[in-house]
């Protein structure tokens, strides 16, 4: 499971849908886009991720002329990108928490890959969460206040296979 909670697999995942200058990118973190209200990305920030990406080999730049004004950076993901977002993409978030934040990005992503890809995206984060379940009920019989945790991410671990289980009937998948 990956541990790295960071915007740069998003960005990375919105330049293999097509090439896209930094503010272009930027409005999926603060316009009216699902995303803003999944992440929050400032302009410095999203340039500084595109500099450590393009510097990893992830993405390319070229230059696109302005008649009046500067000329503008058009970024590109590179074949070495497109394969870490995918591995990322199709790697089950560490904990229930990151559900909220990372794993929506991935639901986000995957639709733009085919119904094939959101069902995927779905059920390797439904085995990973029903593992942790296992791993938690194992625990029992617990006592007192650890009872009362155990009980608390147990509910929480399953209400996250419920709703990925919904997702599955929301969104269009292959099955």
């Amino acid at each position: 499971m990956t541990k790295e909670v960071s915007p740069r697999w998003v960005v990375l995942g919105l330049l293999a849908r097509k090439p896209m200058h930094g503010y272009e990118l930027h409005q999926f973190f603060t316009a009216p886009s699902p995303l803003e209200q999944v992440w929050y990305l400032g302009i410095s920030q999203m340039y500084k991720l595109l500099k450590e990406l393009e510097k990893q080999g992830h993405v390319e730049v070229s230059i696109e002329p302005q008649e009046s004004r500067p000329d503008k950076k058009v970024y590109h993901v590179t074949p070495s990108g497109r394969q870490a977002f995918l591995e990322w993409l199709q790697t089950p978030v560490s904990g229930i928490r990151l559900i909220r934040i990372e794993f929506l990005g991935k639901l986000f992503l995957a639709q733009s890959l085919g119904p094939e890809m959101v069902e995927r995206v779905i059920d390797i984060q439904t085995e990973a969460c029903q593992a942790l379940l296992a791993e938690l009920e194992e625990r029992r019989p617990a006592e007192g206040f650890e009872d009362l945790l155990l009980r608390f991410r147990t509910g929480q671990v399953e209400a996250a296979i419920g709703w990925l289980a919904y997702c599955r009937s929301a969104l269009p998948t292959s099955g």
